[in-house]
């Protein structure tokens, strides 16, 4: 069973549905022969200017693993991988060093494991979404939040929330503060701005990237930011946009943050596993989530951040709460995955 090709293809079929920075989608798969498979990046689809150290796209690949191993676990297999390459070998300089467009990183391959019980039911892969719409101003339950606080415990890390609803505020104004001052930073921006899709015909042709659907922004806004940014420094105007953009995020009465080992790429691997089961945990307790990656990335914000929390070692903020259900983001088709 563990040798069909057409088991690869069921599971990585379920894997698509895992998330990845501004949805690029970074993994190739090639079928090696029985039960084996090999795991690369299409280089093309890194973020070198955003991703100095190559963290988020090791996170990126350990969340597309771990995703292959869930569904797995539902057929009584295992996913066992081996890197191929040492994982400091994704930074921005070695990447930008590279000239093949695909990257092995990993081999695959399934072994059975009858014995093995699901952690999280296959449609929590499905329904997975990030929510950009506005939540419902009620905080995570005290239930759901132990829970959370469990698992990312097992993973060795803490999470860690946050409710005071002045604390908030001034959180979502570092997180505004970024967003702004990195839409000004010139690579950053040319980067990020490759990913956008404005329109819904050029989203479900490309069936990648932020789609202005899911970003829950006009498109003539976006287009705005992203090509306008020296706006955003008028007085008057850029005020406006500030509080457009607040007004667009709606009530937020949970602000979540995951702390723990992440910057050196050996350390996000397990790091993007443990996100995809806490991301799934939130499905299954009804909760959706929407990461601020500026509050980490910007690196004089996120001093301002742990000056503001007394956390030291956040990887990744988030506001978490309930909202109506959110537009699903477009995946590449299963044939665009595989390679011959």
């Amino acid at each position: 069973m563990a040798g069909d090709p057409k088991l690869w293809h069921e599971l990585i079929g379920d894997a698509l549905r895992a998330p990845s920075p501004h949805n690029v989608q970074p993994w190739r798969v090639r079928l090696l022969g029985y039960g084996r498979a090999e795991l690369l990046i299409e280089r093309g689809r890194t973020l070198p200017d955003e991703d100095v150290t190559g963290s988020f796209i090791v996170l990126t690949m350990g969340i597309f693993v771990e995703a292959l191993s869930i569904a797995a676990a539902h057929r009584g297999l295992a996913v066992e991988d081996e890197p191929i390459l040492p994982l400091e070998s994704y930074s921005a300089d070695a990447l930008r060093g590279r000239a093949d467009p695909w990257i092995p990183f990993a081999h695959l391959s399934l072994e059975p494991a009858p014995a093995v019980t699901p952690e999280f039911p296959l449609e929590c892969l499905r329904t997975r979404r990030t929510s950009r719409l506005p939540y419902e101003g009620v905080p995570v339950s005290t239930d759901a939040t132990s829970r959370l606080q469990a698992l990312a415990s097992q993973g060795g890390h803490r999470y860690v929330p946050i409710v005071d609803a002045r604390q908030i505020e001034t959180l979502l104004g570092f997180n505004i503060d970024a967003v702004f001052e990195d839409l000004n930073h010139p690579a950053y921006r040319k980067e990020l701005r490759g990913w956008l899709r404005y329109s819904d015909q050029r989203s479900a042709r490309l069936r990648d990237g932020l789609d202005a659907r899911c970003m829950n922004t006009p498109p003539v806004e976006l287009w705005t930011a992203f090509h306008l940014p020296a706006l955003l420094r008028w007085p008057w105007l850029g005020t406006r946009f500030r509080r457009r953009y607040r007004a667009q995020i709606g009530p937020v009465a949970t602000m979540g943050f995951l702390c723990g080992p992440f910057w050196a790429p050996e350390q996000a691997y397990p790091s993007g596993r443990l996100l995809l089961r806490f991301w799934l945990e939130c499905t299954r307790w009804g909760y959706f989530i929407h990461p601020y990656g500026n509050l980490v990335t910007n690196r004089v914000i996120a001093k301002r951040v742990e000056a503001e929390t007394g956390l030291a070692d956040v990887w990744l903020a988030f506001k978490i709460g309930r909202s109506a259900p959110p537009p699903a983001s477009h995946r590449r088709p299963l044939e665009e995955v595989l390679l011959g």
